[in-house]
Order: C-alpha cells, then structure tokens, then sequence
C-alpha cells in the first residue's frame, strides 16, 4: 500500500496499521479489497475524514494507492508543513509510521538574576527626627 501524505492544519489524533488490503485508521477498519485493478474511486467515496476527498484511490500494478491528512501544527516542522516533494510511506503490513509532527520544543532562555541593592537600614528604624 502506497500512502501519500497531505499536511493539513489540524490536531486530531492520527495512527494507522495495514493488513493486506486493510486499513485501520484510530480504529476504523477500512476495507479496500473490493477495488479491482486498474479502478479507483475518489476520497471522498471512503467516507474518513483523513481521505482527501479529491484524491483517488486506486489500484495499480495489485498495490493500493491513497492519500491521507496528516495532521500538523502551526509550528511543526517546515519539512512536513510545506514538503517539497510529497511525502509517500510504502507499507506492506502492520502500523504506518508517520513522520513525527510535533512543533520542536521552545528554546528555554536563563534570565539573568537581577539583585536588589541592599540599603542599610538605619538605626531607628528609618524614623526621621521632627
């Protein structure tokens, strides 16, 4: 099975597995067995929100071809948001490892400490004579 990845702004969970001709996305089973050679049918056809409606899947040469969502941040990295070429996973069986998307962790800055400067407190208390 051929996956192609989609970045899409989002921040639901996504894990997938593959057995043969199905797939398993967060515990939907998806069965595409029926789909004889050299046919497709669109995304939207799957009735998943990670299947992009406007891509096809379809089967070439007996491999399954389709496009998910992966889900990414604002701030994840550049590679997954804004891929330059598109992201595809081979996957014969068992879990799909999608790239990591998690933003990187902010940089941790040190302030420096900053002292009060000591006054002496004078002997009485800081009363002032009338």
């Amino acid at each position: 099975m051929k996956i192609k990845l989609s970045p899409f702004l989002t921040d639901w969970p996504l894990e997938a597995s593959v057995n043969g001709d199905i797939l398993t996305l967060n515990g939907e089973v998806i069965d595409l067995s029926l789909l004889p050679e050299g046919h497709r049918l669109p995304g939207s056809a799957v009735c998943n929100p990670f299947f992009v409606e406007t891509e096809y899947v379809e089967r070439k040469d007996g491999v399954l071809h389709l496009t998910l969502r992966l889900p990414v941040d604002w701030d994840s990295p550049e590679e997954y948001r804004n891929p330059p070429e598109p992201i595809i996973l081979d996957v014969s069986a068992g879990l799909v490892n999608f790239p990591d998307t998690t933003p990187p962790a902010p940089p941790v800055v040190e302030l420096p400490v900053i002292e009060e400067p000591t006054q002496e407190e004078p002997e009485n208390g800081g009363l002032e004579q009338a």
